[in-house]
């Protein structure tokens, strides 16, 4: 019978196949480590039961991290990934529950699910990721004790695709920040949005940077980014957007490296190296970290979100307006 441990897999089999992934950075071509295994290896390997391996509690804070600082596309999956290397450890308990009690051994594992999910979405933001492991786990088997224990089979506990669509919830907000004009200033939206490409591009010119961000600009033209990597555009952008046939638009976090090293990042938030480690062994560290290896970096994106370092949409001919300003063109 198909419950929702067997579903949790399919979906990431189905989205992955074959392919070789990465769990440190989330991108094969951008790791440090060029042999990846394929998932089906990977999963065999984990040890997330009562004999924790150092190798997968690092996995699993890379995970952890992936499944948080992912693009939005790419949350879900890391998340189900994420659910679905517990599942090995939640299957015999399972079944050993279901003849104790007499109960739908299907129903107790979408009990489980719900718990451990319910333990994500209210603590993965603070919460250190060995504890976070061993609360979902936790999680996990209360709320199957719980329905079993309540003394009747049938039960209201969501199905199996609930569950996987509920997965994409996200807290942060999804308000583009072409969106947000500062009334004071600029009333129009329009002129915000070129300003602030303009000013994009006179602070890159001046750090000597216009060269990589041009080349960029080629990228975009040129039709080479994958649509779905493209930010959220206002109504107002579709037109300017679509004149040659391309969306344009970009993140200012695209001309920036994805990830940069730990000391690095623990310096830009005025913190040692040491002290950084100390906090993250506590939870308090306010950014999350991927392990590659024994190496340890840090999500950019990430690092400009604790920074307060709004991540802009800007459009090319504005960028390459401002720097062309700056140069004296």
């Amino acid at each position: 019978m198909r419950d929702v441990f067997t579903l949790i897999t399919e979906r990431v089999l189905r989205e992955i196949g074959g392919d070789p992934i990465c769990a440190h950075v989330g991108d094969v071509q951008a790791c440090a480590i060029k042999i990846h295994p394929t998932y089906q290896v990977l999963r065999g390997k984990v040890q997330l039961g009562r004999s924790k391996s150092v190798a997968s509690l690092r996995l699993w804070e890379s995970v952890c991290t992936l499944a948080k600082e992912s693009t939005r596309r790419d949350r879900e999956k890391w998340l189900m990934i994420l659910l679905d290397l517990l599942t090995p450890y939640f299957k015999g308990w399972s079944k050993e529950l279901a003849q104790k009690w007499r109960y739908e051994v299907s129903d107790i594992r979408s009990a489980m699910v719900e718990g451990a999910l319910e333990a994500w979405f209210s603590m993965a933001g603070s919460t250190p990721p060995k504890k976070l492991l061993d609360t979902m786990m936790v999680r996990a088997f209360t709320s199957a004790r719980g329905l079993v224990e309540a003394g009747s089979s049938e039960t209201c506990a969501p199905t199996a695709e609930f569950l996987i669509a509920d997965s994409t919830h996200e807290q942060d907000s999804t308000l583009p920040s072409s969106s947000i004009i500062d009334v004071g200033t600029v009333r129009d939206p329009d002129a915000d949005e070129r300003i602030r490409g303009e000013r994009t591009g006179a602070l890159l010119q001046r750090m000597g940077a216009m060269d990589h961000a041009k080349a960029l600009h080629r990228k975009l033209r040129s039709g080479f980014r994958d649509e779905s990597d493209a930010p959220c555009i206002t109504p107002a952008q579709v037109g300017r957007s679509w004149v040659d046939g391309k969306n344009l638009y970009y993140r200012i976090s695209d001309l920036l490296p994805k990830h940069i090293g730990f000391s690095e990042a623990a310096n830009a938030i005025g913190l040692s190296e040491s002290q950084a480690s100390r906090m993250a062994r506590k939870g308090s560290l306010p950014f999350r970290v991927l392990w590659i290896g024994n190496s340890r970096v840090v999500l950019v994106k990430s690092l400009m979100h604790i920074s307060g370092i709004q991540d802009s949409i800007v459009h090319p001919d504005d960028v390459e307006n401002g720097a062309s300003h700056v140069g004296g063109e």
